[in-house]
C-alpha cells in the first residue's frame, strides 16, 4: 500500500515537472516571437532605452508649453484689465515733459567754436559708473556733427558679431562702428521678435529715447552716408575683396558669421546709409554677462523664466542680482522697459564697464533688433518688471512725465532733428511712435498691478541711485 502511494506521488511529481517545462518553453517561444515582431518597427540604431526617453520627454515638453502659454495668458489678461482701470492721469498729457525736451534740444545745438581736444570730452570726461553721457552735455550736438562729418581713414570688417558691420577709423583717432541700412523705414518684420537683420534707424531712435528716459547708457549714434568709392580706397584687403560693382551700385558683403556673397548690401550708386556708433574708449573695460531672462531661440523650448512665475526670487538669491548688494537687477528692469518700448526682444547678453566703478550700470549697447513690428507688443520682454515687481524711482518718475502721448511727440522731435542734420528721410514711422505710446500704457499697468499686490509702495518703487 505504501509502495503504491509512493509510486503515485512520484508519477504526479513527474507530470507536474513535464508540464512546467512545456509551459516554460512555450512562453519563451511566444516572447521571442513577440520581441522579433516588435523590433521590426524600430530603427536599428535607436536603442530601446533611448526610445523610451524620447517618448517620456514629450509630455514634459507639452507641459512646459502649456504652462508657458498659461502664464503668458494670465499676465496678458491681468494687464488688459489693469489698463481698463488705469487712473485718468496716465491718459492725460503731462506738460512737464516739455522742460525735458527743451533741454535736450538745446544740447543738440552746434557750438560756434570747436575745441581742438573735443574728443577728450566723450572719451574721458563723460563716462562714469552710471552713464556714458552726463545729464548735462552742452557739447553733445557739436560732437555728433563731427561724428557725421569726420573723414574715414581706414575701413575694416568689424571684429565681433554675426552680421555685416564695418569698423571705421576716423580722423583724430576716433573709431566708430557702421551698421548699414538693410530695410526701408516702413518695413515690418514678422515672426519671432528676434527675426531679421539689424535696423540701422533703430540705433538712432534708441540713442534719443535713452536721453528722454534719463538712461544715457547708449553710445553716441548718428546717421552717416558713406561714399563707398572712398571706403574702397581705404579698405583693408579683407574688406576690399568683398566689394564689387553691380550696375551703377557699389555692393559689399563683408566678413562675419552670416556674411555671404549671396547676401550683399548695396548702396544707391556709391552712397550707403547706415548708423555710425561711437566706439567706446579702450579704458572702459566692458565685460559681457549672460542675461538672466535670455531666450532659448528654439521653438517649443522654453527658458526657466517662461515657465516659473517665481523665477525672479531665484535670480535675487544670486549675490550679483540681490537688490541689497547692487542695482544690477533694477538696471535690467530699466533695460526691459526700454527694450519693450523699442520692441527689442534680442538682448541675450548685457555689458558692464568694470573700471573699478562701484555698482556700474547696465549699458544699452546693440539696439538694432528693435522697431520690428509696430502692431505687436511682446509682453514677455517686460518679464523682469512683472516678475520682480520693482523699478527705480528715477525711472518711474521719468516715465510718468511722458503720459498721454507725450513720449511720441518728444521722441519725434529729437529724431527729426537728426533727420534734418543728416539729410535723410524720416527715421521712424508714425506707427512705431504710436506703438511706443501704447506700450508705455502697458508699463504703467504693470507697475500699478505690482503696487496693488505689494503691501508698501517702497517695495515696488526703489530709490537705489
Amino acid at each position: 500500500m505504501i509502495g503504491r502511494r509512493c509510486a503515485l506521488f512520484a508519477l504526479g511529481t513527474l507530470l507536474i515537472l513535464v508540464l512546467g517545462v512545456n509551459i516554460y518553453f512555450i512562453r519563451t517561444i511566444v516572447e521571442s516571437s513577440s520581441q522579433k515582431t516588435y523590433s521590426k518597427d524600430l530603427p536599428v540604431s535607436v536603442p530601446k532605452a533611448k526610445q523610451d526617453l524620447s517618448t517620456s520627454s514629450q509630455p514634459i515638453e507639452r507641459n512646459s508649453q502649456l504652462r508657458s502659454r498659461s502664464i503668458a495668458k494670465n499676465m496678458n489678461e491681468r494687464i488688459k484689465e489693469e489698463i481698463r482701470t488705469l487712473p485718468s492721469k496716465y491718459f492725460k498729457q503731462n506738460t512737464s515733459y516739455s522742460l525735458v525736451l527743451e533741454r535736450l534740444m538745446t544740447e543738440l545745438k552746434i557750438m560756434p567754436s570747436v575745441r581742438g581736444d573735443i574728443w577728450n570730452i566723450p572719451n574721458n570726461n563723460w563716462p562714469d559708473a552710471h552713464q556714458l553721457i552726463p545729464p548735462a552735455a552742452p557739447e553733445l550736438g557739436t560732437i555728433l556733427k563731427i561724428l557725421r562729418q569726420s573723414r574715414v581713414i581706414r575701413a575694416d570688417n568689424a571684429p565681433l558679431g554675426t552680421q555685416l558691420k564695418l569698423m571705421l577709423n576716423l580722423e583724430n583717432g576716433v573709431r566708430a562702428l557702421f551698421k548699414p541700412q538693410w530695410y526701408s523705414r516702413d518695413a515690418v518684420i514678422r515672426g519671432p521678435v528676434y527675426y531679421g537683420k539689424d535696423r540701422h534707424n533703430a540705433e538712432i531712435v534708441a540713442f534719443h529715447l535713452s536721453s528722454l528716459l534719463a538712461l544715457r547708457r547708449v553710445p553716441l549714434t548718428v546717421i552717416r552716408k558713406l561714399d563707398l568709392k572712398e571706403i574702397r580706397n581705404c579698405a583693408t584687403p579683407a574688406l576690399y575683396t568683398t566689394m564689387y560693382q553691380e550696375g551703377n551700385d557699389t555692393c559689399l558683403y563683408g566678413v562675419c558669421h552670416y556674411c555671404s556673397p549671396a547676401d550683399p548690401v548695396c548702396g544707391t550708386g556709391d552712397i550707403l546709409e547706415g548708423a555710425l556708433i561711437f566706439w567706446l574708449p579702450r579704458y572702459l573695460r566692458l565685460v559681457k554677462h549672460r542675461h538672466p531672462w535670455q531666450r532659448t531661440y528654439k521653438k517649443n523650448k522654453f527658458a526657466t523664466w517662461e515657465v516659473d512665475e517665481a523665477y525672479c526670487d531665484k535670480v535675487k538669491d544670486s549675490k550679483a542680482y540681490s537688490p541689497q548688494s547692487s542695482s544690477r537687477l533694477l538696471d535690467l528692469i530699466d533695460t526691459a522697459i526700454f527694450d519693450f518700448l523699442m520692441d527689442n526682444g534680442d538682448r541675450h547678453h548685457y555689458e558692464l564697464a568694470q573700471n573699478n566703478f562701484h555698482n556700474p550700470a547696465v549699458l544699452l549697447i546693440d539696439n538694432g533688433k528693435s522697431l520690428g513690428n509696430p502692431d505687436v507688443d511682446h509682453l514677455d520682454i517686460l518679464a523682469p518688471l512683472y516678475q520682480c515687481c520693482m523699478i527705480h524711482k528715477t525711472t518711474w518718475d521719468r516715465l510718468r512725465l511722458f503720459s498721454g502721448g507725450s513720449l511720441s511727440v518728444a521722441l519725434s522731435k529729437l529724431v527729426t532733428y537728426e533727420t534734418e542734420m543728416s539729410d535723410v528721410p524720416p527715421l521712424i514711422t508714425k506707427a512705431h511712435l504710436s506703438a511706443m505710446d501704447r506700450r508705455l500704457l502697458t508699463v504703467y499697468a504693470v507697475v500699478e498691478n505690482c503696487l496693488s499686490r505689494k503691501k508698501y509702495v517702497s517695495n515696488v518703487i526703489l530709490d537705489h541711485r
